[in-house]
């Protein structure tokens, strides 16, 4: 029987990623087992296309990329990259919360509104990583300023918009309510699953609450400690926790996956 292709789905920030400096580097061992066994490695991230590109030209990857927590993918081509959409353009969110804005008088921020410095004050980007994190197709990060209460109302108000509110580890993200990542990540396993036939073990690492559907979506869930103290609750799947934050943890929790799969593509961790 062929062993099943093992597949792996990592969100960035705080998984993959360090939280404060957004260095991989402790990763490097696993990624380079992951590299040389050909295992496909999906970013699948609350960040832009644009931020992405350059870290994955960094870790050497031709796989496609989920962004902006779910509501887009941007697939790669020889001839072109192309994308598929959860979502409503970016100028569309914005003039529908700008709208909500004005007519509720709700109290909030959005990167469209921060200047590239506020956007580095906010996140500790560089300039011109900030100014990438600026360059956005599908959703809109958030700095909430207003009460719970007002909150709640904003997201009923929303939801009559075919809109979403996610909670991420920096900021809520809007988004079209039909995006997230479980979802994006199996549209990506049935791509997969169409151009190369066969069985899949598929994996998922997140930090944040923004990452419970991707978990959800996959047979294994890695939960990697959150340094904002609010992690994932995935039902319904097998979960493995990894014993450090950021990417320390991710390293050793997809070396000991790589060890502890049988060739049945059964984990036995």
């Amino acid at each position: 029987m062929q062993r099943p292709q093992l597949i792996i789905f990592t969100d960035l920030d705080g998984t993959l990623l360090d939280h404060h400096s957004y260095s991989w580097e402790e990763a490097r061992p696993a990624l380079e087992q992951l590299r040389q066994r050909r295992v496909p490695l999906i970013l699948t991230t609350s960040k832009t296309a644009a931020e992405v590109d350059e870290l994955r030209q960094a870790l050497q990857l031709d796989t496609p990329t989920i962004i902006e927590n779910g509501a887009g993918i941007i697939l790669p081509a020889k001839d072109g990259d192309s994308a598929h959409f959860f979502s409503r353009s970016y100028a569309e969110l914005v003039n529908l919360m700008q709208q909500l804005r004005r007519d509720k008088g709700y109290r909030f921020s959005g990167f469209s509104d921060f200047s590239v410095a506020e956007v580095m004050a906010e996140t500790g980007l560089g300039e011109r990583q900030a100014r990438l994190a600026k360059d956005r197709l599908c959703s809109e990060p958030l700095r909430w300023e207003d009460s719970a209460a007002a909150l709640e109302a904003f997201r009923q108000d929303l939801q009559h918009q075919e809109l979403q509110l996610l909670r991420g580890g920096r900021f809520y993200h809007l988004l079209g309510r039909q995006a997230d990542k479980g979802r994006a990540a199996r549209w990506l396993l049935a791509h997969y699953r169409k151009q190369q036939p066969g069985d899949y073990f598929s994996v998922g690492l997140g930090d944040g609450p923004n990452d419970q559907e991707l978990l959800e979506a996959v047979d294994l869930a890695v939960i990697i400690p959150s340094a904002s103290g609010l992690s994932p609750q995935p039902q319904g799947v097998r979960i493995l926790l990894a014993d450090a934050p950021g990417p320390a943890g991710w390293n050793r929790a997809i070396l000991q996956i790589l060890n502890e799969i049988d060739p049945q593509g059964v984990f036995h961790g």
